[in-house]
């Protein structure tokens, strides 16, 4: 062999270069911990559940194309349910995950269609107005929850607020030149929208007044620090800034400005974590007291269970002024003292001048 043809012609690829390109390798023949998150996984089982109310089994991974191999996705389930990501109900064939994150909700909704023997609260969840052998024990049972734990828990427990309606005004012309559906009630017209977590209700009328209805029930907003006030107010200033987008109010010149706007109804509540077996109570209990209503009701909360203790308030001030007085509650006191020595000091005059004017009478 000529060497010298060799050495002159061929010339060797160094194995390493400073820019090497990574091997791709299929995800769905990997490992779990290396390439499939648990992100992904937990979106398949909220998504397979929100479709048809089941939990996730090996099929479900090899149809999104997650692996390959039947093995290899069972493995893959019971790592994520080690994690705490999953979890499942009961022993079945193929067996079923849910997402941890949404765990209260397949619980209430498995115990609402399953009656274990050994609870006798299902009647009164199932059939209210069934008579049986257990009925007299049920609300010796709920009260004795109630005043027990959840009550003793309510003052260190923090403060929410949710479910806030507004109320503002704005130049009549503009209900006619919006092309939007009929409200279902008074004419009004509505449009919809999603602001963060909150579902966002605008409804119009011919009058120039708009309602702002909020749903955050499941998403409530905290009452605590003032990060948490200034979540609030950051929220008020989303919702004004979507009134002005649909609106096309780009001057700013037809929404009023937020601390204008007055707050007619909101819900005040706390929420005591309790056990997923709770959803079987069906404690469900409103009681009004003078001019307050308070209801005490069992929620899902994504993966935690409550007992939500809630005051229905009807603030009839302006949205900022009733979010201030909760924040400052020794200036609201201090506020109302002033107040009230103004009107004490407009009643004494009042007398005074009676008082005079009655002396000039006798004297006359």
């Amino acid at each position: 062999m000529d060497n010298s043809f060799s050495n002159n012609t061929v010339k060797s690829t160094p194995l390493y270069n400073a820019k090497s390109t990574p091997i791709v390798i299929d995800k769905r023949k990997n490992s779990p911990r290396n390439y499939v998150s648990s992100s992904q996984i937990i979106q398949l089982a909220i998504d397979k559940y929100k479709k048809n109310g089941k939990g996730l089994i090996y099929r479900d991974l090899m149809e999104a194309g997650v692996v390959s191999r039947k093995k290899h996705a069972q493995n893959m389930l019971k790592y994520y349910s080690r994690k705490g990501a999953l979890f499942t109900l009961r022993r079945i064939i193929p067996q079923q995950y849910y997402a941890s994150s949404i765990r209260s909700e397949v619980m209430k909704s498995d115990l609402s269609k399953s009656t274990p023997l050994h609870l006798p609260a299902v009647a009164f969840s199932k059939v209210p107005d069934r008579k049986g052998p257990f009925d007299n024990c049920i609300e010796p049972i709920i009260m004795q929850t109630l005043e027990g734990y959840v009550l003793p828990l309510l003052p260190k427990a923090p403060l929410f607020i949710h479910n806030m309606q507004f109320k503002t005004k704005i130049t009549p012309e503009c209900y006619s030149e919006l092309n939007l559906p009929n409200y279902k009630r008074n004419n009004g017209k509505y449009h919809r929208e999603i602001i963060g977590n909150s579902h966002v209700t605008y409804v119009l009328y011919a009058n120039g007044t708009v309602e702002i209805l909020t749903v955050c029930s499941n998403n409530p907003y905290k009452l605590e620090t003032e990060d948490d006030r200034d979540r609030i107010i950051v929220f008020f200033g989303q919702i004004r800034a979507g009134l002005i987008n649909l609106l096309n109010d780009r001057h700013e010149r037809i929404v009023p400005d937020i601390l204008e706007w007055e707050l007619p109804e909101c819900d005040i509540n706390k929420d005591i974590k309790v056990s997923d077996l709770f959803h079987l109570t069906g404690i469900k209990i409103q009681v009004k007291h003078l001019n307050h209503l308070f209801r005490i009701y069992i929620k899902a909360m994504g993966k935690d269970t409550v007992c939500r203790v809630e005051e229905n308030k009807h603030p009839k001030k302006r949205a900022i002024e009733f979010i201030n007085d909760i924040f400052n509650p020794y200036e609201r006191l201090e506020r109302q003292i002033i107040e009230q020595d103004k009107k004490l000091t407009e009643i004494s005059e009042m007398l005074k001048k009676l008082a005079i004017h009655r002396f000039h009478i006798d004297s006359s």
